[in-house]
Formats: C-alpha cells, sequence, structure tokens
C-alpha cells in the first residue's frame, strides 16, 4: 500500500524538486498527487513500497536538516552584510507606505479599543 511521505501544501518549488531528485537519486520509487480542479485532494509526495518509508524518512529528515542549516546561513550572512530587511530599510525605500499602514494599523486598533473605554 502506498505511504504519505511529504505533503506539498507551501513547500517551495525548489525544496519539492529537491526532494523528487533526493528520492530518484536513492531509488525510491513514489508517485505525486495534486489538489485537483476542486481543491480537494492533497498534494503530496506518496511512496510506492511500505518497506521504503524508513529510508525515506531518514532521507528526508537530513535533507531537512541539511536546508535548515543552509537558510540559518543565509540569514545570518544576510544580517552581516547589512541586506536584510529591517523595519528601518522598509521605511527608508518605501516611507508613504510604511507610514500608510503604521496609520490604518492605529485606526483599527482604535476602533478596537473604543467600546472598551467608554465602560
Amino acid at each position: 500500500m502506498a505511504q504519505l511521505l511529504l505533503k506539498l501544501r507551501n513547500v517551495p518549488e525548489d525544496e519539492y524538486l529537491e526532494v523528487c531528485q533526493l528520492l530518484n537519486d536513492n531509488d525510491i520509487p513514489f508517485y505525486e498527487t495534486n489538489v485537483g480542479f476542486w481543491g480537494i485532494g492533497v498534494a503530496a509526495i506518496w511512496l510506492n513500497r511500505d518497506d521504503d518509508l524508513p529510508q525515506a524518512q531518514q532521507l528526508l529528515s537530513e535533507y531537512m536538516e541539511q536546508r535548515q542549516r543552509q537558510a540559518q546561513a543565509d540569514y545570518q550572512a544576510a544580517i552581516e552584510s547589512g541586506t536584510q530587511r529591517t523595519w528601518w530599510s522598509t521605511f527608508s525605500q518605501q516611507p508613504f507606505m510604511f507610514i500608510l499602514y503604521i496609520l490604518i494599523i492605529g485606526f483599527i486598533l482604535g476602533l478596537t479599543i473604543m467600546p472598551f473605554l467608554s465602560l
């Protein structure tokens, strides 16, 4: 019976392709399902053979750990090089939109809190 390996909802395209390549490189047969026309299916990667599940889970776990380490290293490199987005960089790039968003947030907070202040 087929075994579910990975649900593909919110999985980036590059990660999906790398997981497929990882399974192909290790000769693990799999197939993919999509959500279908109405969007009620499960987009996922399924294994054809039950006995491949432990090996595939181990490979996927190692891949996810490596991907997490790479993402953390990229984040640290962006912080050190000054390219990581901050509040100040957002304000300096788009001051009008930044102020507009702050005003909208303040307006919504004011409307939300106003009934409690009149008690």
